[in-house]
């Protein structure tokens, strides 16, 4: 295949095909992440505290994993056989959901198949940070993330279709999406195989420190990276799974497949603004973008905490909850990517990663123990508190870090 790539712009191949693979992954997970909150409650008639522990331990596996591959990426200096291998698992392992009758089984499930996305996480990050120049990192992550969500609509409104067309039980319908989702993460493994590429040789900690370890490379961390990873601790604290905003919209007494529309608006909204704001960053400071996004949570959690359950009041919450994340995800990588050492860009990311999504663990577990015995609102006024310790330290902290320069 042919080098692809515009002048002067972040759009290389890297970028395009790793886009196209984590459109098609996502379409695949975004099938049935809507469902799955409605499965376990309205199916096999699970506590919000047991749809936290789900959730949570999903993402907190995915996390743990993410740290480790992105080290050993940087070790061996290779990203392409970690991102192919890391989207296998999402391919094999979703159809054996239609077979689960408890909850334990989900998780069973769950667990290894975001292994994988933890595998593919940091090496596909740095690939594509290491695919562009410096001054498009957040173009380039904005344009990945803007597909990794079109995906997503694509999939939840596949997964609105086949709820529309697909005859049955509730229980029956969920399960045929199950296996159904595997399809699209067959054909992102495949695509993947074949185009992705090395970019070029990547400077290896093994090449330069025989010695150095995983403990070793953390603690090589600049001062500013290691405050920025306790603010992203602070702020996964607040971020606790999505499936409990889904089931915010649920008990105002909408439809399952009213509640999957609210989940593609949520999409779309990510999709529109994560390349416009990522462009923003680059111009204004990623720093700015990414207090910036977390103000957005905040209101968002605030909203879902006091606004009244009115149809017209969840639209307009969903949408900005998308907005949100379109305007953090991406941003807060391509921080990470600028501030890192370039031989340990990977870890890095990993580890952002894996603090933030450990601690979704417990912060889901919070979140669902505080709706069984206070009720939906306490769940959302937890994560507005703790958003704004994340954003009041991280707006000090920048602050002091520009006096002191």
């Amino acid at each position: 295949m042919p080098k692809f790539s515009l002048p002067n712009t972040f759009l290389t191949t890297n970028v395009l095909v790793l886009g196209i693979v984590s459109l098609l992954a996502d379409l695949s997970t975004e099938m049935i992440q809507p469902i799955l909150p409605l499965f376990l409650v309205s199916v096999l008639g699970t506590s919000y505290t047991i749809v936290g522990l789900v959730e949570g331990s999903s993402d907190a596996t995915t996390s743990i994993v993410k740290v480790i591959s992105g080290w050993y990426s940087d070790r061996f200096s290779r990203r392409k056989p970690f991102v192919v291998a890391g989207y296998l698992p999402t391919a094999v392992l979703k159809p054996l959901l239609y077979f689960v009758q408890t909850p334990l089984q989900v998780i069973a499930i769950r667990v290894p198949d975001r292994v994988g996305k933890g595998i593919r996480g940091a090496p596909r990050d740095a690939l594509i940070a290491e695919s562009v120049e410096k001054e498009n990192l957040g173009k380039a992550f904005g344009f990945h993330r803007a597909l990794d969500s079109l995906g997503a609509v694509l999939g939840s409104f596949l997964g609105f279709v086949l709820l529309m067309v697909i005859v049955g039980s509730s229980s029956d319908i969920y399960r045929i999406i199950f296996v159904i989702s595997a399809v699209p993460a067959i054909v992102s493994v495949i695509i993947g195989q074949v185009f992705i590429k090395e970019v070029k040789p990547i400077v290896s900690i093994k090449s330069k420190k025989s010695h150095t370890s995983f403990l070793q490379g953390i603690r090589s961390f600049d001062s500013k990276l290691k405050f920025f990873l306790l603010v992203s601790s602070i702020f996964a604290f607040a971020n606790f799974n999505i499936s409990f905003f889904i089931l915010k919209a649920k008990d105002t007494g909408l439809s399952d497949i009213d509640v999957v529309l609210l989940y593609m608006l949520y999409n779309i909204m990510y999709t529109a603004v994560s390349y416009p704001f990522g462009a923003i960053a680059d111009k204004i400071g990623r720093e700015k973008v990414i207090i910036m996004g977390m103000g957005v949570f905040i209101f968002a959690t605030i909203g879902f905490a006091y606004v009244s359950p009115s149809l017209v009041n969840v639209v307009i919450l969903f949408a900005i909850l998308g907005v949100y994340i379109g305007i953090f995800d991406g941003s807060q990588k391509a921080y990470i990517s600028e501030i890192a050492n370039p031989s340990l860009k990977a870890t890095a990311l990993g580890t952002v990663a894996t603090l933030t999504g450990v601690i979704t663990l417990p912060s889901s577990l919070v979140a669902g123990i505080l709706w069984d015995r206070f009720g939906s609102a306490s769940t959302f006024e937890f994560g507005a508190i703790v958003a704004l310790l994340a954003l009041t330290s991280f707006a000090i902290f920048l602050l002091k870090f520009k006096r002191s320069r």
